[in-house]
């Protein structure tokens, strides 16, 4: 059971002390974003943030003062966006993560003091890592966590059928071959091969919606 690969997204409470709770507190309006975590030493670690939104300008007004040169770079600078580094001392979740060897998907998102993040992982890696969190004192939730299966987007006749029809010209404009045509080629029914396609499409429409572009 513990080497299951499992799909999982966790909620994890940032300590009060740090200053991306407060941050994240004061400036709901804005998406925090972090975009990579770097460890630079023992208990040192730098961590790459991209925050967005109308109240930027603010935001870094206030970080500026809170923050010193030796501890944060900013990057990029914008009317709605900045890209900063923050180098910390006991970087919390970073050590935990190196600790259990959790590799998680970029960016994370930080949302109501909250930084969420998701993995594809063995579930013993998982208990580690929550186990860890615990020892600290820091709450973490399972939002949600299933078995991860590695399946195809469209079937072996799906993607001999598109192979060939895009070999065949089918989707050239003009077409070099007609749907009756290319029926006949596959020895299938027009009415078949139109209802296939459609089924093709829809599949390609739905993991291109889905996947954010």
């Amino acid at each position: 059971m513990s080497q299951d690969i499992v799909q999982i997204k966790l909620s994890i409470e940032i300590p009060q002390d740090k200053w991306l709770a407060t941050f994240n507190k004061n400036y709901p309006e804005l998406n925090f974003h972090i975009l990579s975590n770097f460890p630079i030493g023992e208990n040192l670690g730098i961590t790459s943030f991209q925050i967005r939104g109308p109240s930027v300008k603010r935001f870094i007004s206030d970080f500026r003062e809170k923050l010193t040169e030796k501890t944060a770079q900013i990057l990029y600078e914008g009317e709605t966006l900045v890209i900063l580094n923050v180098k910390g001392v006991d970087p919390w979740i970073l050590n935990t993560l190196v600790k259990t060897e959790l590799l998680i998907s970029y960016p994370v998102l930080v949302k109501d003091g909250k930084i969420r993040i998701e993995a594809i992982t063995n579930r013993s890696k998982v208990d580690k890592f929550l186990i860890q969190l615990n020892k600290k004192g820091i709450k973490a939730k399972i939002e949600r966590i299933g078995y991860y299966y590695k399946s195809t987007l469209l079937t072996q006749r799906q993607n001999e059928i598109i192979s060939l029809a895009y070999q065949n010209g089918f989707f050239n404009i003009p077409r070099n071959v007609s749907l009756s045509e290319f029926a006949n080629d596959l020895s299938i029914s027009k009415s078949a091969l139109s209802e296939t396609l459609r089924r093709i499409s829809k599949k390609l429409a739905k993991h291109y919606l889905s996947s954010g572009n």
